[in-house]
């Protein structure tokens, strides 16, 4: 154990600007000081000199992977006095496997620590807390990163950080990939210990976070609706949010009296909700789509809150992940309901070339979400939408909001009524971001004295920006300034790495040649199957992104398996796995057939893809056997069948696994594309989401010039059987000469069905506001033993796309 002098300032206050060098400070400042630091090199050594710090004092974790550690952080420093953790070198401090740290006391200070490689044996990787009722207390964790530290089961869930006491801060810290059930960072405010909290949450890089297909995907959560009643005050400040994807709740306020202001949402698709809890304030962010599907803004529920000065740019979501979605509530809500929006002030706002600017009334009738919005005014705002034809969205009638002093342009030009004036609007660019902007004048609200730049006001204008951006006083939050800069550095090193191209891998036929070569190859690599068949003896695992393709002529894969329920493919991780030109022969005379061809694997299965191309599959016929199956708890994020034959097979895609009713399902996307469907014993898909969850996409299924012949041994069947999923498209296809009582039914406003023929198979059912269009009910005709369309055919010409109703 080595000794030295150091010490440390409260950099909070006094470094602020500059985190990034705290590092260099602290030794710097242990030149003229007589605190003590201590290095350790093991747990061991950690948990004796844990116990004899005091203020000022320092431990030093050394550089090297801490595998399997509890660190449990406990003393009690003094103001502008801290006790410190701290790694010995940024970035060479990695604290893997089963690990978390815990801290309670007063003034800790944690800095430079990086979980990776790993998941927490506890709710969460870092707490607040060591016990029960043992809090900290003006506490930092500070340029610290947590990156992919997750659970191998997605329904696992646990946090990565949870707050508690009062007066902490978390700045500069990179958290990124959580893929597992649970909010990335939470704060707590349950007793009278962390109500009135005044936590700090500051310059931080909230990475990518993939869609998690459930609820439970947030990245920031203010309280529970259990105790929205009371007030956290807790700051969210100038953080950058990259692709947080998880739900549709980026940050969910669930109590009163927090701030939401000056940060940076990058292509997210989700909104900042105003869950429960009242008052509070969300000013100064910017909401970036860049045109980008399913990108929010602020979603309004409860009552008090001030928004203003936010700037919502080229956002594509709607409904609820509008730019602006105002709630409908629930008579007498549960604290877990949906309270009324009342006394709500939304005011020097600008949308500019977003799809769905305004949604009124959102939620309308769904659980009974019957009341409306209460005294709501939408005042000084400028809506710039000219790509957009309906400014305002309305669900129900809209008597208590009153809209007054607006700019709004749609496609059709300025609006002249509803609340809406006439003025010039102005374009510029800030930090290359385009901007809209008005010197049209704005009734003044005295608490408005800045624009989102920090320029004050003074003959304050509509709009969120008070001119181009001439006297800006607050830095925009960017992946720049957000974050560690350390770790930003070491992340930038590995991408202006040459990145190495996959490998082209010949694989001659044989026995088990393809498992060994799939063995041995390497991310991105393709391998190419020469002519004929390819034995496989056991499932092969695919963890990598692979693409396996014929050489040129016929490859034909074959499975002779020594065992039951066996597999050709388990796809792992967040593989891509491309198959194109391969013949696949499920083989149901061999004495132990596949019961699959693909499956998911059944931990870890988190955002993979699975996508099959000019392939041909066939006689996958064991007993509850099927094409593909998802299992429970895995998550895909495209399955895509294309340009294929799938016949002669027991099931399709088997994706019904996730029971338990609360929204969750197996894939974000599938996408059928001129393809043959023929003669199945029971469904194509099955596609499962069940309860009514609304934090999700809910899937989304698009067959498009496809062909369904001869599905269902038997009138019990469904070609293609959904349950629940709330994007259905399918168009120009064929359904034909199959005895399964139902073809498909679709329910709900973003399921449709159009330019498709119906001839000896059930039609479709179509409900709550599903559409259907341009249906035939006609013989296809088809050429023999061929499903290309004969000369007499009727669907020729008659797909919405102008060619050919069927095969493309």
């Amino acid at each position: 154990m080595a000794r030295a002098f150091s010490s440390l300032a409260n950099f909070k206050f006094i470094c602020m600007k500059n985190k990034n060098i705290i590092i260099t400070i602290l030794f710097l400042c242990s030149l003229f000081s007589y605190a003590s630091s201590y290095k350790v090199n093991s747990l061991e050594e950690y948990k004796t000199t844990v116990k004899k710090l005091v203020a000022g004092d320092s431990v030093i974790l050394a550089n090297r992977i801490w595998k399997d550690v509890h660190f449990s952080f406990k003393g009690n420093g003094e103001p502008n006095k801290f006790i410190y953790l701290v790694a010995e070198t940024p970035g060479k401090v990695t604290i893997e496997g089963k690990s978390c740290l815990q801290l309670s006391g007063k003034y800790l200070y944690v800095s430079g620590l990086t979980f990776v490689n790993g998941s927490t044996p506890k709710s969460a990787v870092i707490e607040f807390r060591t016990g029960s009722t043992e809090y900290a207390y003006n506490s930092v964790l500070s340029n610290c990163v947590i990156d992919k530290f997750n659970q191998s089961a997605k329904d696992s869930a646990d946090h990565w950080v949870g707050i508690y006491g009062k007066k902490n801060v978390v700045e500069y810290c990179y958290f990124g990939g959580k893929s597992n059930e649970g909010t990335t960072l939470v704060v707590w405010p349950n007793d009278s210990n962390s109500i009135n909290n005044e936590h700090l949450i500051y310059r931080n890089y909230f990475g990518a976070r993939p869609r998690l297909g459930s609820n439970g995907g947030e990245t920031i959560r203010i309280g529970t609706s259990q105790v929205c009643h009371l007030n956290s005050r807790t700051i969210v400040d100038g953080n950058y949010f990259e692709h947080c994807n998880g739900e549709v709740e980026i940050i969910s306020n669930k109590s009163g009296d927090n701030k939401l202001i000056n940060n940076t949402f990058f292509e997210c698709e989700g909104s900042l909700v105003l869950r429960h809890g009242n008052n509070a304030q969300v000013s100064g962010n910017w909401f970036i789509g860049n045109g980008k599907p399913n990108t929010g803004g602020v979603r309004v529920i409860n009552e008090g809150h001030k928004i203003f000065n936010n700037y919502f740019y080229k956002l594509a979501g709607d409904e609820f992940r509008s730019g602006l979605a105002i709630m409908n509530a629930i008579p007498d809500s549960p604290a877990n309901g949906y309270a009324p929006v009342k006394n709500v002030l939304i005011a020097n706002n600008t949308y500019y070339d977003c799809a769905f600017p305004w949604a009124f009334g959102a939620g309308f009738g769904e659980r009974n979400r019957i009341v409306r919005p209460e005294s709501t005014l939408l005042l000084n705002n400028l809506v710039y939408c000219p790509n957009t034809s309906e400014l305002i969205k309305y669900y129900d009638t809209t008597d208590g909001i009153k809209l007054d002093n607006n700019i709004m342009m749609s496609n059709a030009g300025l609006l002249k009524e509803n609340g809406a004036i006439e003025g010039d609007v102005l374009k510029a660019k800030i930090n290359d971001i385009e901007i809209v902007y008005s010197n049209l004048k704005a009734k003044k609200l005295p608490f408005i004295k800045y624009d989102i730049l920090g320029q004050t006001r003074g003959e304050a204008v509509i709009g969120a920006f008070q001119n181009q951006g001439e006297k800006s006083e607050i830095e925009l939050a960017t992946s720049k300034n957000c974050g560690p800069e350390w770790y930003k550095a070491v992340a930038a090193a590995e991408v202006r790495e040459p990145k190495q191209q996959g490998k082209i891998v010949n694989v001659t036929v044989g026995i088990d040649n393809l498992s060994k070569a799939l063995k041995k190859a390497g991310n991105g690599d393709v391998l190419l199957l020469a002519e004929g068949e390819h034995i496989i003896t056991n499932k092969i695992v695919v963890s990598k992104d692979i693409t396996i393709k014929n050489a040129g002529a016929k490859a034909i894969l074959k499975m002779q398996s020594d065992r039951a329920n066996n597999s050709f493919f388990e796809i792992g991780g967040s593989a891509k796995f491309r198959i194109e030109g391969i013949t696949i022969n499920g083989d149901n005379k061999a004495t132990f057939p596949a019961k699959y061809v693909f499956i998911s694997a059944k931990e870890g299965a988190f955002n993979y893809s699975l996508f099959i191309d000019n392939c041909e599959i066939y006689d996958v016929n064991g007993v509850s056997g099927a094409i593909f199956k998802a299992y429970k708890g895995s998550i895909a994020d495209s399955i895509s069948v294309s340009n294929s034959v799938l016949r002669d097979s027991y099931r399709g895609f088997s994706m019904g696994d996730e029971k338990d009713n609360t929204g969750k399902y197996s894939a974000e996307n599938v996408i059928f594309d001129n393809t043959v469907f023929s003669n199945f014993s029971q469904y194509v898909i099955d596609y499962y989401r069940g309860g009514n969850d609304e934090s999700t996409l809910g899937g989304s299924l698009k067959i498009d010039h496809c062909v369904f012949d001869a599905i269902g041994a038997d009138e019990k069947q469904t070609i293609l059987k959904l349950t629940g999923i709330v994007n259905v498209f399918i168009s120009n296809s064929t359904f034909n000469n199959s005895v399964a009582k139902t073809s498909v039914k679709l329910s709900g406003s973003k399921n449709s069905i159009n330019n498709c023929a119906f001839n000896a198979s059930a039609n479709p059912k179509v409900e709550k506001g599903a559409k259907s269009q341009n249906l035939l009910f006609e013989n296809p005709r088809f050429e023999k033993k061929s499903y290309k369309l004969s000369k007499k055919s009727k669907l020729i010409g008659k797909a919405s796309d102008g060619g050919n109703i069927g095969l493309k």
